[in-house]
């Protein structure tokens, strides 16, 4: 795969149907990559889907290097995100590795309804979890917010 000095940056829909195999090679080959856009975080488990998820269990974890942890991500940028444990163990692994981020916008969706509590309650639960995660960068700003689907 070529290197692609100029991508600044990098923008995918997630789906369920396919596995991320492409993305620790466009990570890896993209040097100068300040900001990723990602509509959804759910997709296929495959073996072959890299360091960039945490889909697959890896055996020499420490020994490894993680693509994310040397890309130069400044602004990280989720939609569609459900709070899902899958999702948040996602998130964890973005947030503990990209070290240069800046800015982290996450777009949760909700119900229409807002006066629902158990709506607001959720919005809640997941604003609760995603700032209580650990972060390799120092003091980034963090923006949750809803998206009314």
């Amino acid at each position: 795969m070529p290197v692609f000095h100029k991508l600044l940056t990098l923008s995918f829909e997630s789906d369920k149907e396919r596995g991320w195999q492409v993305v620790p090679l466009l990570l890896n080959n993209s040097p100068n990559l300040e900001t990723l856009v990602i509509k959804g975080l759910v997709h296929r488990v495959t073996d072959r889907c890299g360091d960039a998820c945490v889909c697959v269990a890896r055996k020499n974890k420490e020994e490894e290097v993680c693509c994310l942890s040397t890309c130069q991500v400044k602004v990280l940028k989720v939609s569609g995100y459900r709070g899902t444990r899958r999702e948040l163990n996602q998130m964890k692994h973005f947030l503990g590795n990209l070290k240069c981020l800046e800015t982290v916008k996450v777009g949760v969706e909700v119900e229409n309804h807002r006066e629902d509590k158990n709506v607001n309650k959720n919005y809640q639960r997941i604003t609760n979890a995603l700032t209580k995660l650990p972060i390799a960068s120092s003091n980034p700003f963090l923006l949750i917010y809803p998206l009314c689907n």
